[in-house]
């Protein structure tokens, strides 16, 4: 058997992708590429339209069958290969699309189904959401990331163990630590400025008012001087409000609005070509109204009188030029200690389906009085600014508080990664819907008991023997993918009076009941190797696809 596999981001660029719809696709791909590896061939493609059929007909000259895996949403997975195509994929909804909007079909996701003949999805909830739109006779697999046996030596070192007393992680980005930025309710009308606002031009300063001149004194005195009257200070001069001033004040509104308003709604690599094209657009403009930047003077070097060039014998070639690419920028180094009782959480800010808001403001609410409770977000987002400024804000409202929030803004290679597992006491998830959270089963396969919901997704590995649950109900919402925003699917809404208890009650457990914080570590180890194992995930994919070639 052959396998095709494809993910919009790849090996070289998910440490830059971080926080882009579908980014997680990426180490889905990653976990079952090694599963796949034991039942046949594995090739990754990068451009499935023109990589994909070429390899289809050379396993078919062979004699040999091949199938391509798209762990991608269906509506971005091709329609129209030669080769049998399967969208591996997760969805956390009530329904799936089933409208066209955009002129596109593939935005129906039966559309994609009913050509591809199947589908694999990450949990049994997408598995019958889908089943209940195609028809409970349509092949489609339930099959999680094989996570078990990627976390093994973690587990080794961390499983069924108390947390450290203490601990430190070193990395490179940036720490925001609540304990350090002095927190009140003042900083709320504080304005941030990030590295990004550097290239913005100052407002021109208008012209100070002239000095009085002063008054001469009198040679020689007549009479003893008497106190003279206070003169009458001069009026104060107003700002010259000349072209550049105003220019310049349309410039810097103009800016903020985009950031505030436009530019985390346009895709990456328009908001890239509008940065760039900014840019250039100022120096012209700058240019032609003759005020460029104040710059140094430069030094002017003696020139050395220049010599003829000796004429060469015959003709040569030019000389090669070397392109040299600029070094890359380094993130500063960080050194993170954490003690006490550290609650953790990996998730992208600019999802509203994780919820965070509700998590930070019940932690802080909970452990207002308390010290050693610490909250780790770990941020998966590029751009610090598109959440810097909201971040601030909500720890302002909530202060004071004693417990810490402390907020990591980097990325984190494998070592240190697991540095952080091991460091952590629960991972947190108030997610209002999941399609899969491979955070939350990765700490579960350490052996770190969790505080989440049981809806969605999680209701294949949660139980309240591994995790505080936390309850929820439905509420009405739009499907993610859908311009229109129109009201067509549910999700969960969470009891934020639940996630405090759910706090309170871990707390107690870690600082008082270390055998239940140990019953609760080997649970949640034993769940995850029943359920995200190598061999239990190898087998249901050998089944579909043995099934799938007998259908044919």
């Amino acid at each position: 058997m052959n396998f095709i596999l494809y993910s919009d981001i790849g090996e070289s660029t998910i440490d830059k992708s971080l926080g882009l719809p579908e980014y997680s696709y990426y180490f889905v791909l990653k976990a079952f590429r090694t599963v796949l590896a034991e039942l046949g061939t594995v090739t990754l493609v990068r451009h499935p339209e023109t990589e994909v059929d070429p390899l289809f007909e050379e396993c078919r000259q062979r004699g040999e069958e091949c199938v391509f895996l798209s762990f991608s949403p269906p509506n971005k997975t091709q329609i129209d290969l030669k080769c049998p195509t399967v969208s591996v994929f997760a969805w956390e909804y009530s329904n799936i699309p089933d409208e066209v909007w955009d002129d596109d079909i593939r935005n129906d996701w039966r559309v994609v189904f009913a050509r591809h003949g199947r589908a694999i999805t990450l949990s049994s909830y997408t598995a019958g959401v889908v089943k209940e739109a195609m028809g409970a006779a349509f092949p489609v697999l339930a099959a999680p990331a094989p996570l078990w046996e990627q976390f093994a030596g973690a587990r080794s070192r961390f499983g069924a163990k108390l947390p450290p007393r203490e601990s430190v992680l070193q990395l490179r980005g940036t720490v925001i630590d609540s304990h350090l930025l002095g927190l009140s309710a003042d900083g709320l009308i504080a304005h941030i400025t990030f590295p990004e606002a550097e290239d913005d031009e100052e407002l021109p300063l208008p012209p100070p008012a002239p000095a009085p001149e002063p008054v001469p004194e009198p040679a020689f005195e007549l009479q003893p001087q008497l106190t003279p009257e206070p003169q009458a200070q001069p009026e104060p001069v107003a700002p010259v409000k000349n072209l550049r001033y105003r220019l310049a004040v349309t410039k810097r509104h103009l800016l903020t609005w985009y950031r505030e308003a436009l530019r985390d709604l346009l895709p990456l690599w328009l908001a890239r070509a509008v940065a760039v094209s900014g840019r250039s657009g100022n120096a012209m403009a700058r240019a032609m109204m003759g005020y460029e930047r104040r710059t140094a003077p430069q030094l002017e070097l003696p020139v050395e009188p220049s010599q003829p060039p000796e004429l060469p014998l015959q003709p040569s070639e030019p000389l090669p030029v070397q392109a040299t690419e600029p070094a890359p920028v380094l993130e500063p180094e960080a050194v993170v200690k954490l003690d006490g009782v550290v609650y953790t959480s990996i998730l992208s800010p600019k999802d509203g389906r994780k919820n965070w808001f509700d998590m930070v403001t019940a932690f802080c609410w909970t452990f207002r009085d308390i010290e050693d409770a610490t909250l780790v977000l770990k941020m998966n987002e590029r751009d610090l600014s598109r959440y810097h400024n909201t971040l601030l804000t909500l720890l302002s409202q909530l202060a004071p508080f004693k417990c810490r929030v402390l907020t990591l803004h980097a990325y984190l290679d494998d070592p240190t990664y697991e540095e952080l597992i091991g460091a952590t006491s629960y991972y947190v998830n108030t997610s209002l819907c999941e399609g899969l959270c491979l955070p939350l089963m990765e700490f579960m396969c350490c052996g770190k008991p969790v505080i989440a919901p049981r809806h969605t997704a999680m209701e294949d590995y949660i139980d309240d023997r591994a995790a505080f649950v936390i309850k929820s109900g439905l509420e009405h919402n739009v499907w993610p993918n859908d311009p229109r925003d129109l009201f067509r699917t549910l999700r969960y809404r969470l009891d934020w009076e639940s996630i405090c208890t759910a706090y309170k009650d871990s707390y107690r457990i870690a600082k008082q009941q270390p055998e239940k914080y140990l019953e609760m570590s080997r649970h949640a180890m034993a769940r995850l190797e029943s359920f995200s194992s190598g061999a239990v995930v190898k087998e249901q994919l050998r089944s579909f696809f043995q099934q799938a070639g007998a259908a044919r």
